[in-house]
């Protein structure tokens, strides 16, 4: 299984970032370049340890090379330690680092990103010292250019369900040397909408991998990936 294999033919702009090598080679630039060359990132969020796990057993088997553990999940360095060691080949982030002991956590369990739903210059600063790539989140103008300024290369637009598409594409008409990965609000059936309004990459979670509770209904997330895939081919 070849490490972010959905939606690979683009990411042109992933050369910007310097290599650095934390996290079993999960360096910030080759972690960049592979989002980037995705432009997907699929975020489990559940209650759950062994949902998360079979959560992410699934996507990785469809050929998604690309997983973001929120820390809301019980034992979410366990479940990212598992995952780093089961399958290698896929890129394991952590999603909801909101400070610099979470991002510690992460690191040490292995994370190869860390994705944060507001600024959180500790998250930041740990992430740099580690030479792991931070993706920090923010809403508003304001927000992004605070990141920009802290070296951000790519930023969480959350909740991005408040603004739509629109957002995205105000925030970059000022802004254009930022890459938005909007997060909330987006599905397989409208993916194309955001990365069509200038989106580097985009968050799904529940709409792709489902609720998080009961059990995985793994033919519906077959359904869903397959048409999260031509909403990326589509663009």
């Amino acid at each position: 299984m070849n490490e972010a294999s959905v939606g690979d033919e683009s990411g042109e702009r992933a050369s910007r970032t310097p290599p650095n090598g934390h996290g079993g080679g999960g360096g910030a630039a080759r972690v960049l370049e592979a989002i980037l060359r995705a432009r997907v990132v699929p975020i489990i969020r559940t209650s759950s340890r062994d949902w998360a796990v079979e959560a992410a057993e699934a996507l990785a088997a469809s050929g998604l090379g690309i997983i973001e553990i929120t820390f809301t999940v019980p034992e979410a360095p366990a479940v990212i330690r598992s995952l780093r060691a089961r399958f290698p080949d896929v890129l394991v982030g952590a999603g909801t680092v909101t400070n610099a002991d979470v991002a510690a956590q992460a690191v040490d369990a292995g994370a190869q990103f860390l994705l944060s739903p507001a600024l959180s210059p500790g998250m930041i600063d740990v992430a740099r010292r580690h030479g792991v790539l931070a993706v920090p989140g923010a809403f508003s103008p304001t927000e992004v250019l605070q990141a920009l300024e802290r070296g951000a290369e790519l930023i969480k637009i959350f909740p991005a369900e408040t603004g739509g598409p629109r957002h995205i594409r105000a925030i970059l008409a000022p802004l254009p040397q930022a890459r938005l990965l909007p997060t909330g609000g987006v599905t397989p059936e409208n993916v194309a909408d955001w990365l069509g309004a200038g989106a580097a990459a985009v968050g799904i979670g529940t709409a792709l991998v489902g609720p998080g509770t009961g059990r995985l209904d793994a033919r519906t997330l077959q359904a869903r990936i397959e048409i999260l895939r031509q909403g990326l081919a589509a663009r």
